[in-house]
């Protein structure tokens, strides 16, 4: 069997058979037999030493060598205020793409924008590579800047600290309610393909686009109180009146023509879910809400309900969500993940059943009947 040695490797094995051939008084050949290397790989390697004694000199004096660098990129000449478009456009939080940097490219450069786009964007990319910029998933999104937000929401925290500390305060009363999608199909974008295949098909469900809207609220003692959730449909239609009363009762349940939380569906939010936890609340507690900016977070009509419980209403500043909203930061993502794990369960289920042909039974699992007609049926 071959074996190849690095240059670092020959000179330990050098080394060795030195303080073998010293130390048991064998000869070259003994040795190697003894380090299990051929006799005559030693002979070359020591051959190969320098003139001044120095192995590695030796023997990486071929991988000192400099590589040869390449033509020089076509970007060379705006190179830098390429980079300082980049750089400038992600300090703002914009969205930077190959595409975008080719058509600035063509500004900065006429010789550069007379190629064809296939080589522009050629050009790009080796650009990119040579610089380690690389395409990311984005971690959150947001409208303004990230130091103006990041700003205003550490005020807005320090704020809020001090008005939340206090006889008066309890942090089983400190609560914060938001809501997130919970889709009917959670199919992926990517999937596990062989290694060189150009093509990658992947499949969706025609309940791609479907989803329920959940309402979560969470106190700063832990405690996750009853769930909302919101599916499409009418108020007082074929699902609210005939499905709802077989879900689990642990929960509360509501239909909106467009599975989104409005001033209604608000207010019996604050009649079955809050009110009965505030109810239990000590005479010298006052409670505390935190709201985002939500439209129907923010009616009249929602304020003075909740007021009216004798709860304090406080309401984040937009665009701040991401950084001070308790329920978005630390619950939906693990909320979410637990959902599609039993999504994923139920789907393996089905065996060899393919699933994009079960509409119906993929609404099922999250409680909604799709087998009947009607806008209701939605």
């Amino acid at each position: 069997m071959r074996v190849r040695y690095t240059a670092r490797r020959k000179l330990a094995l050098l080394t060795s058979v030195k303080r073998v051939m010293e130390e048991e008084g064998l000869t070259l050949r003994m040795a190697a037999e003894r380090l299990r290397v051929a006799h005559s790989l030693f002979v070359k390697w020591e051959r190969q030493r320098d003139a001044d004694g120095d192995p590695i000199l030796a023997m990486l004096k071929k991988r000192m060598k400099a590589k040869h660098p390449g033509p020089a990129s076509q970007l060379k000449p705006i190179e830098g205020p390429l980079l300082h478009y980049i750089f400038e456009q992600r300090e703002q939080g914009m969205a930077v793409a190959t595409f975008d940097l080719a058509v600035k490219a063509s500004t900065l450069s006429a010789e550069f924008g007379a190629k064809h786009f296939t080589a522009r964007c050629s050009a790009v990319k080796r650009f990119l590579s040579a610089h380690s910029l690389v395409y990311r998933l984005d971690t959150h999104e947001t409208q303004r800047k990230p130091e103006e937000v990041a700003t205003e929401a550490a005020e807005y925290m320090a704020l809020v600290r001090q008005l939340l500390v206090g006889p008066h305060r309890d942090r089983r009363f400190v609560l914060n309610m938001d809501q997130t999608p919970c889709w009917f199909s959670m199919s992926k974008k990517r999937t596990l393909e062989v290694v060189g295949r150009k093509t990658v098909h992947i499949r969706r469900s025609t309940n791609d686009t479907k989803r329920a809207m959940v309402a979560v609220t969470i106190t700063a003692a832990c405690t996750v109180l009853p769930l909302m959730v919101v599916f499409k449909g009418q108020r007082t239609g074929r699902i609210a009146t005939t499905e709802f009363s077989t879900y689990p009762t642990t929960h509360h349940y509501r239909c909106q023509q467009k599975a989104w939380m409005d001033e209604q569906v608000m207010l019996d939010w604050v009649d079955e879910v809050l009110s009965p936890y505030i109810a239990t609340a000590p005479e010298h507690v006052i409670p505390v809400l935190v709201l985002d900016s939500y439209r129907c977070h923010m009616m009249a009509s929602v304020v003075t309900r909740i007021q009216e419980l004798g709860v304090e209403v406080m309401h984040i500043p937009g665009g701040c969500t991401s950084l001070c909203q308790p329920v978005d930061v630390g619950f939906n993502k693990p909320f979410k993940d637990r959902v599609r794990r039993q999504w994923v369960s139920w789907m393996i289920a089905f065996g060899d059943h393919p699933r994009h042909n079960k509409p119906a039974d993929e609404a099922r699992c999250f409680g909604v009947d799709r087998s009947g007609g009607g806008r209701d049926a939605e």
